[in-house]
């Protein structure tokens, strides 16, 4: 019976006509897939995104030869790439799930660089953002050293302390009071990063700050033991001019634009994607 049925069916010429169109359908789209792998269409939106990117990086924008030797290297990757999606190279291929995102982050991001800033607006950023351009505190003293490692903590701790009481404040340098440092006793206009990259961040280097100028105080600990300090001067933290760091400013301020609309970029890119988090409890 069904050998009947399909016999008949095979003379129809509405099933022939159905076969031939669909595998008229499917070679056409075979062939439309093969010739837009082969086919690369260099955009003027693509064009601007390579220069854009450029701009970002070098801090200009790309003269015509440059612009497109960048072009060219691009296309020459897309070719390459394209061959290796259609050869299935990317599979299960880590390094190359990464470069495809980072292609695709660049394509996502830095399309348009901000607009120029007007005056008005530096200077609103330069006061919003005032202690990113301000001076920091400096000071100029010196120190009186004793070792935690020879002789342990809590003694070196109250020699420092027994000397402490013969040091008159008019004297401001005593290296022979306490033990041999492997590093300066003075320090000229140091700020609390410098202190703090010799010293670590320790109750001494918060000294060197706070202490009282003029005279010794201590004992203050730092990473290496115990110290007395004699802060000669100190300078308080000041507001550099605008004028004297503008182009900071302009440069911050593009790095900020330009970071905001590319975080609004990726935001509208994930409003597209449902994620489903098996990892947790809720899924999400």
């Amino acid at each position: 019976m069904a050998r009947r049925v399909f016999g008949r069916l095979a003379r129809e010429p509405l099933v022939h006509f159905l076969l031939a169109g669909f595998v008229l359908f499917a070679a056409g789209q075979a062939w439309r897939r093969h010739e837009s792998l082969y086919r690369i269409e260099v955009t003027p939106a693509h064009v601007a995104q390579i220069a854009n990117s450029y701009a970002l990086q070098f801090g200009l924008r790309p003269d015509p030869p440059t612009l497109e030797a960048l072009v060219q290297r691009d296309i020459h990757d897309e070719m390459l790439f394209r061959e290796g999606e259609a050869l299935k190279l990317g599979q299960d291929d880590e390094i190359v799930r990464r470069r495809i995102a980072q292609k695709m982050q660049f394509l996502v991001q830095d399309l348009s660089p901000p607009a120029e800033p007007s005056e008005a607006q530096l200077a609103a950023y330069y006061a919003a953002h005032a202690a990113r351009y301000a001076t920091p505190a400096r000071a100029t003293f010196s120190h009186v050293f004793f070792s935690a490692q020879a002789s342990g903590d809590a003694a070196a701790e109250a020699r420092a302390a027994a000397v402490l009481k013969t040091l008159p404040n008019d004297l401001s340098r005593a290296p022979d009071r306490g033990d041999a440092f492997p590093d300066l006793y003075d320090f000229s206009a140091y700020g609390p990063q410098q202190v703090a990259r010799l010293f670590g961040h320790t109750p001494f280097t918060q000294a060197v700050f706070a202490a009282p100028v003029g005279r010794w105080s201590g004992p203050y600990r730092s990473a290496y033991g115990w110290h007395l300090i004699h802060v000669d001067a100190r300078e308080a933290p000041g507001r550099q001019p605008f004028g004297e760091v503008r182009d900071a400013v302009r440069t911050d301020y593009l790095q900020d634009a330009q970071g905001a609309a590319n975080d609004a970029a990726l935001a509208k890119l994930a409003r597209r994607f449902t994620v489903v988090r098996d990892d947790r409890a809720g899924g999400r």
